[in-house]
């Protein structure tokens, strides 16, 4: 029996972690306005892992059992590494299958190209061949070349985890 991913309520001064680890395809509650007493009952009700970079908020967690990664940096790559190293989590990949809504942490699924023909510019409808769409709230995806940068992000985080 695999062990389950972890999933993760991300605090909001941390909305581009939350973004990758979406991306990773990690469960990751993200709310840019949401408040500690709120992420803590959220983490704590859902067995989610609070990341942070408040310390007080980690204390305060910590104290009613909760997971916390304490975020220190704001190197994208090392804040990653560091929820990676605490949690030993390694070889990540980029995988439609099991990625995230960025936007809503909803679940992505492939779509019939037919389907959004009139959601996506014309241009973008003839390159592709390939599209996805969340669950939630629909937004579309491709291939574009916004995917070699995430793709360069992920081997750049797995050769620091090496």
């Amino acid at each position: 029996m695999s062990a389950r991913k972890p999933s993760f309520v991300v605090d909001a001064m941390l909305g581009n972690v939350a973004r990758k680890l979406r991306l990773l395809g990690y469960d990751s509650k993200y709310d840019s306005s949401i408040e500690d007493p709120v992420l803590i009952r959220l983490a704590d009700g859902q067995k989610r892992i609070i990341v942070t970079k408040d310390e007080n908020l980690v204390k305060n967690a910590e104290k009613m059992g909760i997971t916390t990664v304490l975020i220190r940096g704001d190197d994208e790559i090392e804040q990653i590494v560091q929820i990676a190293t605490k949690l030993g989590l390694s070889n990540f990949i980029i995988d439609t299958n099991s990625s995230r809504c960025v936007n809503c942490n909803g679940k992505i699924e492939a779509i019939d190209k037919i389907r959004i023909m009139n959601k996506v510019p014309p241009r973008i409808y003839e390159r592709q061949e390939k599209f996805w769409s969340c669950r939630d709230c629909k937004k579309i995806y491709w291939e574009g070349t916004h995917l070699i940068k995430i793709q360069e992000f992920v081997q750049m985080l797995n050769q620091r985890l090496r």
